[in-house]
């Protein structure tokens, strides 16, 4: 009975010992299984945002830039995690805030040694740039403005069409029609559609001769600096006129016109230094019927067509407003020409890459993204033997400038003057390697050597105005070339240009640098 007692006691000894360890073993599983799930959730937690950096990275290597679609797919990946590390980007209302993404971006590209700025990264229009302004139009009614509104005239329907898109579109607040000469003898404000048409449908000689004030003679530097002198954060002006500078009798013209252009620089420069202003000048061309005053106020009888311009004036903002709802684009009829001044200090340069081909010679591709041309050496080949050449695609298209200004390879500068530059736009719309971007800069040279080579798009008169400026109107029945010319023009928009582009600095509207190693 003892031994049996005590066997039973030992079994279950033994059979206690068993239930504490198997009760160990339970509870270290129950601690591998909470770790276990621990780790999954805290994998889960960082995978969508680690996803989103890497996502984020991939974009930047492929171009070191971030376009309007990638910058958009990192927004939804934003918006619909709930993830935590997500928070850093969104105000106390859940709502996404883009600059505190790019802000991010930046450092996260900079701890990555990936040299991205701001400008790489595009970003959409903030609020503020849709701030709507009034828009003041002056409309010139001295007597060598009767021409254009004798019977119905093209002239008339381009107004029309350009007030009307004025009134409707989301930028104008305020339309305001005005008669300007030497004074604003008619002023109507907030123009109704009724009131567009009216003043439209009025457009006659003996409106003009009606709403008064001195027609006898434009004086352009007066007109433009009372334009001027209006222009401000909430309005910006509109100024029609045919341009032509009137010396009048016993005046020295080209003094006259000297004059004019340097008072006319004066004006500007003076509004340029306390505000940000940009302006816009379109070349119409219009039927015209009636009378021509020359150079000394002698009047000509002429019937055909004749140039006419629309200046723009306003802040920076206020232009690319008006640029960005095509309001200009719309014109019934077109426009000849077009120039756009803007203060320098607004301006962004935008992205542009080196390609790896079409080349001339040979170069390393490693640190093309970079900006860098290593390893170059000069064609061995019979075709273009001893030259080297790359070429670079460039994305002009959030300038103000027409995609024709870079066109011109006149309005470039190059630190080296034995590299030769042509520029085409970029039409090819199935290569994926040139998505983004609107031009195609060519570049070559003989001379080839250790550099960092600077390219600058800078601001210039273009040519269309000096093709279209008369120094001498007093034969114009009889000179056809002179019909289509505007006297003085050259040396108004000169004064204008000087103003924003000073000769006493560079005026590089866009630089871009490339580094060649040889």
């Amino acid at each position: 009975m003892e031994l049996t007692k005590t066997a039973t006691i030992e079994k279950r000894l033994f059979q206690l010992t068993l239930l504490k360890v198997a009760g160990q073993i339970n509870n270290r599983r129950k601690t591998v299984l909470i770790i276990f799930f621990s780790l999954i959730l805290l994998t889960s937690c960082t995978s969508e945002f680690q996803s989103f950096n890497d996502t984020a990275l991939e974009f930047a290597n492929n171009d070191k830039r971030i376009d309007q679609k990638e910058f958009e797919t990192l927004i939804e990946d934003i918006s619909v995690s709930d993830e935590r590390g997500f928070t850093q980007f969104k105000d106390d209302n859940s709502n996404i805030d883009n600059s505190k993404v790019v802000s991010y971006l930046l450092k996260y590209y900079s701890a990555k040694n990936l040299n991205l700025t701001e400008a790489d990264i595009w970003q959409p229009e903030s609020e503020t740039q849709q701030t709507a302004f009034n828009v003041n139009v002056y409309l010139e009614n001295s007597a060598s403005m009767d021409g254009y509104v004798t019977g119905v005239t093209d002239f008339e329907t381009a107004i029309y069409n350009l007030l009307g898109d004025f009134k409707i579109s989301k930028v104008c607040d305020s339309l305001n029609l005005n008669y300007i000469n030497n004074s604003i003898p008619y002023s109507k404000k907030n123009a109704l559609p009724a009131d567009i048409q009216d003043f439209i449908e009025k457009l006659e000689p003996s409106t003009f001769r009606q709403k008064g004030g001195d027609r006898s003679v434009s004086d352009l530097k007066n007109i433009i600096n009372t334009v001027l002198n209006t222009v401000d954060d909430q309005n910006a002006a509109v100024l029609i006129s045919d341009f032509v500078f009137s010396p009048g009798k016993n005046v020295n013209a080209q003094d006259y016109l000297n004059n004019q252009g340097v008072g006319i620089k004066i004006d500007f420069a003076e509004k340029i230094k306390d505000f940000d202003l940009s302006a816009v000048v379109i070349q119409l061309e219009s039927n015209f019927d009636g009378v021509y005053y020359d150079k000394t106020n002698k009047s000509i009888p002429f019937k055909g067509k004749r140039p006419y311009y629309i200046w723009i004036f306003g802040s920076n903002q206020q232009i690319s407003s008006i640029l960005d709802k095509k309001i200009l684009d719309n014109i019934k009829g077109g426009y000849l020409n077009r120039l756009i001044l803007q203060s320098i200090k607004e301006t962004n340069n935008p992205n542009y890459k080196i390609l790896s081909n079409p080349k001339i010679g040979d170069f390393s591709r490693a640190e093309l993204n970079n900006k860098i041309l290593a390893d170059a050496s000069l064609s061995k080949d019979n075709q273009n033997k001893g030259l080297f050449g790359f070429s670079i695609a460039v994305d002009f298209s959030k300038s103000l400038q027409d995609a024709s200004y870079f066109l011109d390879t006149t309005n470039y500068v190059l630190s080296n003057p034995n590299y030769q530059l042509e520029v085409e736009t970029i039409s090819n719309k199935n290569d994926a390697s040139l998505s983004g971007f609107t031009h195609l800069m060519k570049l070559k040279t003989s001379d080839l050597s250790n550099e960092v080579l600077e390219i600058q798009v800078v601001g210039r008169t273009p040519n269309w105005v000096f093709a279209s400026s008369s120094i001498d109107d007093s034969n114009m029945l009889n000179e056809i070339s002179e019909q289509q010319k505007t006297f003085g023009l050259q040396y108004l928009i000169e004064g204008v240009n000087d103003a924003f582009y000073p000769k006493s600095s560079s005026n590089a509207i866009n630089t871009f640098t490339i580094t060649i190693k040889k």
